[in-house]
């Protein structure tokens, strides 16, 4: 029955995932008429997209632990914006971009944990990687919440026309009950971006920051594993859904 559980959540995030998708190109008949204005627009909403959400509560692992975990991260974009048309093969968008990953998390001594994350959307061009580092302000009890501190990266990577990196500095706060926790934090975020196309010339490289805030909970259905939901609201709004294995 547990099992069944945790195999339900697991095809259930991969099948919020598009089963299908395309490149992110520069269309050859218009990449002309995309302005500086447009270029700086998809940037900052395709770089949030694939930003290193944490979809974990404030609590590091402790020196032994270790969380296993596959999720999807859904970014509202602007999809009938020509900056979205112009850069998508086939010219074919929808509201939301779904991004499934797979993220691995190590506690380390010293309150400090560890993570990595590979993503890719399924049928196109769109893969991604990134890191991120935790470090527990506040250990928390059985009446303390727990405050820790997260720096994260991602690295766009398949897409030949566009360089793309992020990296954000987190502070989140949580606190346990019963079977499950409720987490909020901030969230800065620093977003890079370039065209590396043939086809362009005239459009600048891109830098954009912002804050945004986190909102969440883990709930613990049976030992060993967790089901973990987020929204990050700011100037591109997302939301992630979290399945994993906790040793």
């Amino acid at each position: 029955m547990k099992m069944g559980f945790v195999v339900l959540m697991v095809v259930s995030l991969f099948v919020l995932a598009p089963t299908s998708a395309e490149d992110i190109v520069f269309d050859p008949v218009n990449f002309g008429l995309l302005t500086q204005s447009d270029f700086d627009n998809f940037i900052t909403e395709f770089g949030t997209a694939i930003s290193f959400l944490p979809l974990t509560p404030a609590k590091t692992l402790g020196v032994t632990g270790l969380d296993v975990s596959v999720e999807v991260v859904v970014t509202d974009i602007n999809h009938n914006a020509n900056y979205w048309k112009y850069l998508v093969e086939g010219n074919d968008t929808t509201r939301y971009l779904p991004i499934p990953r797979l993220h691995v998390q190590k506690g380390l001594p010293g309150k400090i944990a560890i993570g990595g994350m590979v993503a890719a959307v399924p049928g196109s061009n769109i893969r991604v990687w990134g890191g991120e580092i935790k470090y527990g302000v506040v250990k928390g009890g059985a009446f303390m919440p727990a405050v820790t501190t997260r720096a994260s990266f991602s690295q766009l990577d398949g897409v030949d026309d566009i360089d793309l990196e992020t990296y954000s500095l987190d502070l989140l706060i949580s606190k346990g009950f019963l079977m499950i926790t409720p987490y909020g934090g901030v969230s800065a975020l620093h977003i890079e971006g370039q065209e590396t196309s043939a086809l362009v010339t005239g459009l600048n490289k891109v830098e954009e920051d912002f804050v945004r805030l986190l909102l969440g909970g883990q709930l613990y259905p049976f030992p060993f594993c967790d089901v973990t939901a987020e929204a990050a609201f700011g100037d591109v709004p997302q939301y992630g859904l979290k399945a994993s294995f906790r040793f």
